[in-house]
């Protein structure tokens, strides 16, 4: 675990966005990363990546997955191709690369079994996306850059690849492909899901980021349910689904005011899916202040979620 830089202690322990803040720290966990693979090779080599360690700002998800999974390391000139490739942060795309790749194929495996569908290769990754499905996440990208700049920002500097697959998902975030959002295609074809979706895994990323600073529970694993999931999870995934939820009905909010007049969810239901996010709130907070064993730092996000909690209306 990386020490948190004094200045950006705050932002660690906040739910909200402070997008300098969140680029410093995306920064410093990719450049952990970086030195892990330096570190792979002989000493006499070391030296001569010490400047573009310090460059890095994003490693691709095929870097991170292959440090995750302790790989053995790469050839110096593959790594040197690959911290130089992270000196820079491209807005997110979309995953148009080879469906073979192995950090895809492994990623979403790891999603299908975390959801218990074991060895089983039931998903899909798409590529082509459908028309309906891009006409959504364009309404979707336009809703969230006017309704919540900051947002935007953090989605963009978090998130590297939106990969759209078929099979039993809905979307997910998984830390061994960090930067990588999975999604089923036809849940995102229509423009409010794929508006909560960008905001539902930026947070999801957010908070797995803060927590390579820190620990906001001292017990994580034990049991508790959320709305967001029938089986009961452990504390820490009530922990996220309360730190999306309050990221999804501020998102909601904020769209609801920036777009008095119409904008591009008209005919969306926005009142319904308000209701469901602080519904889904006040659950996840009920289950965490009857279990929870929080940490110094975990009170003080707990202290700024019920903040973002009140102004939504949701009382502890």
């Amino acid at each position: 675990m990386k020490a948190i830089p004094a200045d950006l202690a705050e932002q660690v322990c906040s739910v909200g966005i402070d997008t300098g803040a969140t680029g410093r720290l995306a920064a410093t966990y990719h450049r952990s990363l970086a030195r892990r693979a330096v570190n792979k090779l002989d000493e006499a080599r070391r030296p001569q990546m010490d400047d573009l360690v310090r460059h890095t700002r994003r490693l691709a998800p095929a870097t991170v997955y292959a440090l995750y999974k302790g790989a053995p390391a790469s050839d110096p000139a593959e790594i040197t191709r690959q911290l130089q490739t992270a000196a820079e942060v491209a807005p997110t795309a979309v995953y148009d690369g080879p469906q073979d790749s192995l950090w895809l194929c492994d990623g979403l495996q790891e999603v299908l079994r975390s959801l218990n569908w074991g060895e089983e290769r039931v998903g899909t990754v798409i590529t082509d996306l459908p028309d309906k499905v891009s006409a959504a996440l364009e309404l979707a990208r336009q809703a969230l850059r006017v309704a919540w700049p900051q947002a935007w920002a953090e989605h963009n500097t978090l998130v590297h690849y939106l990969v759209f697959a078929q099979g039993p998902l809905r979307s997910a975030t998984i830390q061994s492909t960090f930067g990588v959002v999975y999604a089923e295609v036809e849940e995102a074809s229509d423009p409010l899901r794929m508006y909560e979706l960008l905001l539902h895994e930026s947070a999801h990323h957010a908070l797995s980021l803060r927590e390579q600073f820190t620990r906001f529970l001292d017990n994580p694993d034990t049991v508790g349910a959320h709305a967001l999931r029938p089986d009961p999870r452990p504390l820490r995934g009530v922990l996220h689904a309360a730190f999306v939820m309050c990221r999804m009905a501020e998102g909601i909010s904020r769209y609801r005011q920036s777009h008095p007049s119409g904008g591009p969810l008209d005919g969306c239901a926005l009142d319904e899916r308000y209701r469901f996010a602080m519904d889904s709130l006040r659950e996840a907070l009920n289950v965490l202040d009857k279990s929870a064993q929080w940490t110094e730092d975990g009170r003080a996000l707990r202290v700024s979620m019920q903040t973002y909690a009140e102004r939504q209306g949701v009382r502890s």
